[in-house]
């Protein structure tokens, strides 16, 4: 992997910048705070993304800016490869937003998450470092902040360990024995609850057996009751034989006496129509008689055509009467109008039209004809109202002749209807008389038919009394019957309930034959995970550990001989990676040494953590680059002389270093001058 080219927006100090990388050595060189770090939080940015810890999104994005971005061009092989990321401020923090890798011309659009796959996948690092916060091959082989790598020098052991085994991603050997552990500890408990679920094996067997045996005991009690029961079955059926056949003999019984019951009935219900008939009969005679008297009133017959003649009388005289009503009406009206004209012509002086006065003579003629005129109508009305009185008595005597001739006209039609309902009972009289006849007839002959019942009733005898025997006796036969039969079914369902037991027991038996097996297998794999896998592991771990360690420790004493050319000063690493400093014959710790002696310690466990990892992980593609970040932190002006060894002897294609230092410059084949001014950075 070699960096083409780096452009950043609003990121830290910068606004807006683009860098060109070359391959060989480049120095970023600028004063501290000029933006150098920022150009490498930038690059592992765009590879990676943000980390919640070590490189949040708020650490990154300018302040007051809304949005900003990384491009990083970079050749992969043969391959040229644009990433471009971007941050976003919200309401509460600032996210990533989405991103896009350009490969060989085609541009593919992705998730933070999706982009930082597929960049894993292009450097050939582990996949499970999608997952995780820190990118530790990265932050070990390529870019490491001095005060990281210091870190790990004066951290706990078994965190150093932790971290070196996540490096050189050997941590599944402790991630498998921290999981045989905890398998192990489930599996002693299902161990235990396997051994206490087949305790009682034997005791639920012998409960089996026993359980067996009462079920054999159960069933030879039914089988001595089987023959009881059908003993009492068969004198059942035998005396429900009988007993059906007394019954047959009871219902004709009672079929008899049923009959014997209808026949006195029906003879009562005949004397009761013969008295009630008798009855009738008188009643209906004086009745006959009645009618015949009041028959006998002579009514006038044509009563309806006198009727017919004065209801035509009535229109004529009620039209005449309207007639003289209206003579009488308009004369009237006449007289008021005449007397209304003379009272408005005597008062009136001046004629309202021609504007005359009016004579006296004019006034006297005009009074002379109104008077004409109410005298003759004065006359017509007073015939009028004696024609009408006329006509008003006639009607009056009409309407009174008409009322008395509907009485009568009433009376004919009673006279008539009681003619019709004297025949309809002579009628009857003739029929009840007949009847009655009859009905003698019929009592002769149902109490010769009740004497004939009455015998054979008397010839059945006293069949109840003997019924009833036989029903008690059946009874008894059936409680017997019954009592049996409870017992069977007693037995019957205890047998069902010891063998539900027994198939319970045999269940458990086979589940507790299931859970021995199980036991056995689960005792054998504690055995063989305790005696053989997890030291195999443990083995494992510690051959590639000291393979690692070997190499490491080799490389650190080279690195810390070129940084420090001092016979009486020497390093060293134990087994567990901690840096072992002896000077003058006598180890001492790290931190009693002096500033340029801890970077000098720093950058050797550095470098050589960096060829181990190339070398134990084959397959990654960023082996060519370095990127070193004040890696002279404290050196004297001798010290900084050996950085020139250091970046022959590293022999890389591409190799970036920060620093501050002036004389540096004189390394290395490149040179980028950074500097910050009113808070901006930028190139000069």
């Amino acid at each position: 992997m070699l960096l083409k080219s780096i452009k950043i927006e609003n990121i830290r100090s910068y606004l807006s910048q683009s860098l060109d990388f070359s391959s060989g050595s480049t120095l970023l060189s600028g004063d501290i705070g000029s933006g150098k770090s920022t150009i490498l939080l930038a690059i592992e940015f765009a590879l990676f993304g943000v980390r919640r810890k070590s490189l949040s999104g708020s650490s990154l994005l300018r302040h007051g800016a809304k949005q900003g971005s990384v491009e990083l061009g970079f050749k992969l092989g043969e391959q040229e490869i644009v990433i471009k990321r971007f941050l976003k401020r919200g309401a509460k923090d600032i996210k990533q937003d989405a991103g896009y890798i350009i490969k060989n011309g085609v541009k593919k659009e992705g998730t933070p998450v999706e982009l930082k796959s597929d960049i894993i996948d292009m450097l050939g690092y582990p996949r499970d470092m999608v997952s995780k916060s820190r990118d530790l091959v990265y932050r070990y082989t390529v870019y490491t902040p001095q005060e990281e790598m210091k870190q790990i020098l004066f951290e706990d052991k078994e965190v150093r360990l932790d971290t070196l085994r996540k490096v050189f991603n050997i941590d599944k050997y402790k991630r498998i024995r921290n999981n045989c552990d905890i398998y192990l500890k489930d599996l002693r408990g299902d161990i235990n609850l396997l051994s206490g679920k087949i305790a009682d094996i034997e005791i639920k067997n012998k409960q089996k057996q026993q359980y067996i045996l009462q079920i054999d005991d159960v069933k030879n009690k039914i089988n001595g009751l089987e023959p009881k029961i059908l003993e009492i079955k068969d004198k059942i059926k035998i005396d429900r034989e009988f007993i059906s056949r007394v019954e047959a003999d009871i219902k004709v019984f009672e079929d008899f006496k049923k009959e014997l019951h209808v026949k006195e009935v029906e003879l009562k219900n005949i004397l009761d129509s013969r008295v009630k008939n008798k009855r009738e009969v008188e009643e209906l005679q004086i009745s006959v008689e009645k009618l015949k008297k009041e028959i006998s009133i002579q009514v006038q017959e044509n009563v309806l055509e006198i009727i017919k003649a004065k209801e035509n009388q009535v229109p004529e005289l009620e039209n005449r009467l309207k007639e003289f009503t209206r003579i009488i009406s308009q004369s009237e009206l006449i007289i008021n109008q005449s007397n209304a004209t003379k009272q408005k012509i005597l008062t009136l002086d001046e004629c309202p039209t021609c504007q005359q006065s009016v004579l006296e003579e004019h006034k006297n003629k005009i009074k002379e004809v109104e008077d004409n005129k109410i005298g003759k109508a004065e006359a017509d009305v007073k015939i009028g109202k004696e024609q009408e009185s006329i006509i008003n008595k006639q009607l009056t005597m009409i309407k009174k002749e008409l009322e008395e001739l509907r009485k009568k006209e009433s009376e004919i039609k009673i006279i008539q209807l009681k003619k019709e309902n004297l025949n309809e009972k002579l009628k009857r009289v003739e029929l009840l008389t007949e009847n009655t006849e009859e009905i003698k007839q019929k009592v002769g002959k149902i109490n010769v038919e009740k004497m004939a019942l009455s015998k054979k009733i008397q010839e059945i005898g006293d069949i109840d009394k003997e019924y009833n025997e036989l029903r008690l006796s059946l009874d008894k036969l059936n409680n017997e019957e019954k009592q049996f039969e409870i017992q069977k079914a007693e037995l019957i369902k205890e047998q069902k309930t010891i063998s539900e037991i027994v198939i319970r027991l045999d269940d458990e038996l086979k589940e507790k034959i299931k859970d021995k097996e199980e036991l056995e297998k689960k005792k054998e794999l504690k055995r063989w995970l305790e005696e053989l896998f997890v030291k195999l592991i443990s083995t494992m771990e510690k051959h590639v550990m000291a393979q690692i360690h070997t190499e490491f420790s080799e490389l650190f004493q080279k690195w810390f001989s070129v940084l420090i050319e001092d016979e009486n000063i020497s390093v060293r690493l134990d087994d567990e990676f901690t840096a072992i400093i002896e000077q003058n014959g006598y180890e001492t710790a790290v931190e009693n040494l002096s500033g340029g002696e801890k970077t000098a310690v720093a950058l050797s466990y550095r470098l050589s953590l960096n060829k181990v990892i190339n070398d134990v992980i084959s397959n990654i593609k960023t082996k060519d680059l370095i990127i070193l970040d004040e890696p002279t932190d404290g050196f004297s002006t001798e010290q900084l002389d050996k950085i020139r060894d250091v970046l022959e002897e590293l022999d890389m294609k591409q190799v970036i270093m920060v620093s501050h230092e002036n004389k540096i410059e004189s390394f290395v084949d490149n040179v980028i001058r950074l500097n910050k001014n009113e808070h901006i950075s930028g190139i000069i």
